[in-house]
């Protein structure tokens, strides 16, 4: 057995930017990230979090992560956090970051590894309160809410206010009316405590111009090493059809370009690697010029992903002048109509015109994400994508600068509060199938990525279940491909929809989203018909609901 404590004191020499303080008369709080230090460490709402609360001169945060278990390993590894190397019993919260749902079964590993009660119901006054946010919790929180005492569903800045004042005051005294006092707090879902009004409405940040989310730790032990994180947008308003960050985290909302030049300007400081984060940081209206900025700045730049009908040579020159190799985009469908049918406002001859742009950048790869399995698909829609990336490798090669084409290909996964929430998962023979098409069809030199059907398959369970996933992750020794898919078959969970009754489980969350709106969606997915993107709050529409 690996010696923790060791580890993570290690890690720790290795950092800049944390934060040690004494225990004494102050509230321990421990944010973990359900997964290796290696990524956790590049979750910039985990950093972000962990800086709000360390705002409180009474509290005391500390960092703690999950790291996946050694082959041979009986048990669970044992977390300890980061700064004091304290089991997560010792504190009196913790709190699970949760951005992806194959994430949940490490959470659970995560508190038997320190005999914490793994349901909220066998916990009593002794034991520390846990609780959860994060993006799986605005989609769904119901398979994995038996585990928390409480639920943020919505933006930490918002909603950690409150929190602080009502465990300052309750946190020592009796639970039960700790978690009537969480209850009440706009945004907080108490599993054991019947929301108010039937659902628990998301709260979020109208103006983020008066908040920072910016990398604060910094290590070369992580997968983006020692790179500064700044988020330049939140939330989208494109409103692709299968995508969460077009529903559940609109509208969109772009921090000022002075804003983010100050914050380039303040890391260069730490690290001359800087990474701009956002899900649809490519809609900023001043990206080229922050871009350039920060490259005139010093600042080697990298950007998440862009969108393909807004590259600009001069961009793609100051990317590439900074070190960056490669450009991303998500054209997601190979045909003109199931782009239209998915919402994706981008032609062929656009993409096209991008992966010219990309090579003659001299850029080293232009990487592509798609997808199968979306409704109303058939095989022409995948012979069109294998054309379309032939296509861009005759552009990429007519640079001559030989950038290669990386085409990632997904099956589709029906979100909750998408247009796609009530569909039926494509079948993982038919997906399986288009693979083989597309595998065959590709011109040499294109890479070709997939991810296996029964993983999309798994995640669907993970993303849209009940409360009968709780005890199908306690009930799992591992987290391989073949116990999942045992676990899902002994739960009950492997029919067309992973939940029982009319009413899915995820309304218990109002994300701001109308049913109504929602239904439409679907429609115009099958008429192929477009939505307008949605706009800024300040501009505001009542398309959707949520301004």
């Amino acid at each position: 057995m690996p010696d923790v404590r060791q580890i993570a004191r290690d890690r720790l020499a290795r950092e800049r930017g944390y934060i040690v303080r004494d225990w004494g008369g102050r509230i321990p709080i421990a944010i973990v990230y359900p997964n290796s230090y290696y990524i956790g460490m590049s979750n910039l709402a985990m950093q972000t979090v962990y800086s709000l609360f360390n705002a409180y001169d009474d509290f005391v945060c500390e960092r703690a992560f999950v790291e996946p278990p050694a082959r041979d390993a009986r048990g669970p590894q044992p977390v300890v956090s980061m700064e004091s190397q304290r089991p997560l019993s010792d504190f009196a919260v913790v709190a699970f970051t949760l951005s992806y749902e194959f994430d949940y079964w490490h959470m659970v590993q995560a508190l038997k590894s320190t005999g914490i009660p793994l349901r909220s119901e066998q916990r009593n006054e002794s034991d520390p309160l846990v609780i959860a946010g994060g993006a799986c919790m605005l989609t769904n929180p119901a398979g994995v809410a038996p585990f928390l005492d409480a639920i943020v569903v919505g933006e930490g800045e918002e909603i950690i206010p409150s929190l602080v004042a009502a465990w300052r005051d309750g946190l020592y005294g009796s639970r039960d009316e700790l978690l009537d006092e969480l209850a009440t707090i706009p945004g907080i879902y108490v599993p054991t405590r019947p929301p108010r009004y039937g659902a628990v409405e998301r709260q979020w940040v109208h103006d983020i111009a008066t908040t920072e989310a910016h990398s604060t730790v910094l290590t070369e032990d992580t997968e983006l090493s020692d790179m500064t994180l700044i988020e330049c947008a939140r939330g989208c308003g494109r409103g692709c059809r299968f995508c969460i960050a077009g529903y559940v985290f609109r509208p969109p909302r772009y921090r000022p370009l002075e804003q983010l030049l100050g914050q380039v300007e303040h890391a260069l400081q730490h690290s001359k690697k800087v990474g701009l984060l956002g899900a649809a940081v490519a809609d900023h209206p001043d990206l080229t010029d922050l871009v350039v900025g920060a490259h005139n700045l010093g600042a080697q730049v990298s950007i998440s992903s862009l969108r393909v009908d807004k590259l600009e040579p001069r961009m793609l020159a100051a990317l590439a002048g900074g070190g960056t190799k490669t450009v991303t985009v998500a054209p997601e469908a190979g045909s003109e109509r199931m782009r239209l049918a998915v919402n994706k406002g981008c032609t062929e001859e656009q993409i096209l015109d991008g992966a010219s742009m990309v090579g003659e950048a001299g850029l080293t790869r232009f990487k592509l994400y798609f997808m199968i399995g979306l409704p109303g698909e058939d095989d022409d829609d995948v012979y069109a994508m294998a054309t379309l990336g032939n296509r861009i490798k005759e552009r990429l090669d007519k640079a001559g600068h030989g950038t290669r084409a990386v085409m990632a290909v997904s099956p589709t996964i029906p979100k909750p509060w998408t247009a796609y929430q009530m569909q039926v998962q494509a079948d993982p023979a038919l997906i399986k199938r288009r693979q083989a098409i597309l595998k065959q069809h590709l011109k040499p030199g294109i890479e070709f990525r997939s991810d296996s059907p029964l993983t999309a398959r798994v995640d669907d369970v993970l993303s849209r279940a009940d409360a009968r996933l709780a005890p199908m992750l306690e009930s799992m020794t591992d987290n391989s491909l073949s116990t999942y898919r045992r676990a899902i078959s002994e739960h009950g969970l492997d029919g067309p929809f992973p939940w029982e009754g009319d009413r899915p489980p995820w309304f218990i969350v109002d994300v701001g989203m109308t049913e109504r709106f929602l239904l439409r969606e679907m429609d115009k997915h099958e008429r192929t018909r477009r939505t307008i993107p949605c706009p800024p709050p300040e501009v505001g529409c009542k398309l959707c609901g949520v301004c």
